[in-house]
């Protein structure tokens, strides 16, 4: 399994375009081919292009093995993008720096290729809702030194969310960040709570405990703990996050944990979502809202007023 390998193993085994481009197909069609355009099953295979196209033999449209995926419109060859892919399945992650110097491409596409496959993950964590025994908590990222009652630009409050097993512990993990107009200073509104639970959560197969007051004494200690273990992480590997992207950073964080949990091939889970994902476009992951300059601007406003 590619969980198992080194790196080094794993270039090996996906050394070819033509492997990975198996590999990538029965991803995308594990019960065989399925005409996006009429839903037929049979196809010619056309190798006129670096990458093959298939021909539906019903209708005759052409369907190339990446339109549809997170790598479409790219010109990078699967084998790095298959690279990449087994270094973001590993729970410690990788920088997009780093991700350059290894796979041999400008810092600029490594930092796409790193977004598009957090596109991925993200996709991978909507699939799946908390149920069970289900414990939700105030987190926070970032650690800013604050001497007023205004929340730091810097200051990111979240909300995590486990489906939590009393022999294990934390079985299953999400991590939002709060918008602000969830939010009175830091602290999160009702509405922001049962925001979460209602995207989050199946309330119908759950029990669900909801504390978000930052330092309530009913606060559930290991999700207070994975909330530092992700912030440390998002530092460590990443020399730290804005607002603008943290989210995709937060879902990364979770989708290693969860795997790490369940014990599952993680390169394979990422791949079959990688392949059917659409892909997040440069235009569209630069226009995400950032709202931090606007906190500054508010909290400096308040610091005049306060004085």
């Amino acid at each position: 399994m590619p969980n198992e390998m080194t790196f080094e193993q794993f270039r090996t085994r996906y050394a070819t375009e033509a492997v990975c481009a198996e590999a990538l197909f029965h991803a995308r069609w594990p019960d065989g081919f399925n005409c996006p355009s009429c839903g037929h099953r049979e196809c010619y295979e056309l190798r006129t292009r670096r990458l093959p196209l298939y021909e539906c033999r019903a209708c005759r449209r052409q369907t190339s093995l990446i339109v549809g995926t997170i790598m479409e419109g790219s010109r990078t060859p699967l084998t790095l993008w298959f690279q990449a892919l087994f270094l973001h399945a590993r729970p410690q992650g990788i920088s997009a720096s780093r991700l350059a110097s290894v796979i041999g491409t400008t810092y600029k596409t490594a930092w796409l290729i790193c977004h598009k496959i957090r596109h991925a993950m993200s996709a991978c964590d909507s699939q799946e809702l908390l149920s069970g025994l289900v414990k939700v908590n105030y987190g926070k990222y970032g650690r800013p030194y604050n001497p007023t009652v205004y929340r730091h630009p810097q200051k990111q409050p979240l909300i995590l969310g486990g489906t939590v097993c009393a022999e294990i512990g934390i079985t299953y993990l999400k991590i939002k960040q709060v918008p602000d107009d969830h939010l009175i200073q830091d602290r999160i509104t009702s509405r922001g709570s049962h925001d979460f639970v209602q995207k989050h959560i199946d309330s119908a197969k759950a029990d669900v405990t909801v504390v978000i007051q930052e330092f309530s004494i009913h606060r559930y200690r290991p999700l207070l703990e994975i909330a530092s273990n992700a912030s440390n992480w998002i530092n460590w590997t990443f020399s730290g996050i804005g607002p603008k992207h943290l989210q995709s950073y937060l879902d990364q964080y979770c989708f290693g944990y969860n795997q790490l949990q369940r014990k599952t091939d993680s390169f394979q889970i990422l791949l079959t979502h990688s392949a059917a994902t659409p892909t997040l476009t440069y235009p569209d992951l630069i226009q995400r809202e950032d709202q931090s300059a606007q906190r500054k601007i508010a909290y400096e406003k308040l610091l005049r007023e306060a004085c």
